[in-house]
């Protein structure tokens, strides 16, 4: 019998759309907790994520002057 070879240089480095293909995983993953978190009735964003994204906000978008009443 001949032994079995294995390229290791293709064993050991995922090609590309197999990495493409396992962000798109997590994305669902993260969309599938969010939905449970929804419906358990808990919050789907953290206290920190929160902050983090009103921050990312600020970063993003230009200061526009409020409008006075």
């Amino acid at each position: 019998m001949d032994p079995i070879s294995i390229d290791r240089r293709r064993a050991s480095r995922p090609d590309s759309s197999s990495r493409r293909t396992r962000l798109r995983l997590r994305d669902l993953c993260d969309e599938v907790l969010a939905s449970y978190r929804v419906a358990t009735g808990s919050d789907p964003l953290s206290p920190a994520e929160r902050d983090d994204a009103r921050e990312l906000l600020r970063q993003v978008t230009p200061s526009v002057p409020t409008p006075r009443r």
